[in-house]
């Protein structure tokens, strides 16, 4: 992307403009992260202009970017957990550069009195670090499901589209085994770096646990978000309904069970760390 140094200047001075570091929502897709888009949102977060948005709520203006250097980017490191400098330097400079117009794009439509603000597009968790170097304070809520759930799906969006550049090998879409290794690696990865980097401006949240116990997950969301308690109790009554289980929640017990079995133990390490049950039961 060809930028003029006006075009710099302006995207510079846009983001130099905002008083608040943005909350980034991210996840595997179809993970639930329309939720919690519609809990913050609600709340009062700007999560961006309506015609800028797609069904899901995702911000459109981030989707070139994420398009154009999610995968240069995994073949360069093979992961998720990366430094900015462990990148090629052109590559840096460009991915940088662009998602800083990107995100100069996105608060164009921030009311002039609106002060806290975000996005949510579940492949932003690729590019946490360049987020984090352009937003040192940068808040990032990362949702994850269970993986069995995710590997039958019928949204394998990140799969088709990264698989091959993180692993070095074609995806079987009739397999769902890519599927929970991509699962797998890149949320292990991303809460790794999350974890060292963020600190307590990382919120990881089991979206099982947000429909089990909704009052308490909008709580921590609001919370973590920046909202204080009067402004919590008031979204609270208003995004009471806004958290509902799906009907595909725990789809994977319903699995044959020797599928079942091998998803969990392909996805063992992840499914231990994020406390998913490691042994299929039916029913």
């Amino acid at each position: 992307m060809f930028l003029t140094p006006i075009q710099h200047a302006l995207a510079a001075r846009r983001i130099a403009r905002t008083t608040h570091a943005p909350v980034v929502i991210g996840a595997t897709g179809g993970s639930g992260t329309r939720v919690i888009h519609s809990v913050l949102e609600t709340a009062g977060l700007f999560m961006g202009h309506d015609q800028k948005l797609n069904h899901a709520g995702d911000a459109m203006d981030i989707e070139p970017v994420l398009d154009a250097y999610i995968n240069p980017i995994l073949s360069a490191t093979n992961t998720l957990d990366y430094e900015t400098d462990d990148l090629p330097r052109e590559l840096q400079v460009a991915a940088g550069r662009d998602l800083a117009i990107a995100v100069a794009r996105f608060l164009s439509a921030l009311p002039a009195r609106q002060a806290r603000w975000g996005w949510k597009n579940p492949r932003s968790m690729y590019i946490l670090p360049l987020i984090h170097a352009l937003f040192p304070e940068v808040r990032f809520i990362h949702l994850v499901r269970d993986g069995r759930d995710m590997a039958t799906s019928d949204n394998q969006n990140q799969p088709r589209k990264h698989y091959q550049a993180l692993f070095c090998e074609p995806l079987n879409e009739t397999d769902p085994s890519g599927s929970i290794r991509l699962w797998a690696a890149a949320n292990l990865a991303v809460a790794d770096w999350a974890e060292r980097n963020l600190g307590e401006r990382y919120l990881r949240l089991r979206f099982e646990d947000l429909c089990a116990e909704p009052e308490d997950g909008v709580r921590r969301i609001l919370e973590f978000a920046g909202f204080e308690d009067p402004e919590i109790q008031a979204a609270l009554v208003t995004t009471g309904e806004t958290v509902a289980a799906p009907s595909g929640l725990n789809r994977w017990r319903q699995l044959d069970l020797t599928i079942a079995e091998t998803l969990t133990r392909q996805g063992a390490a992840a499914l231990t760390r994020f406390g998913y049950p490691s042994v299929p039961t039916q029913g």
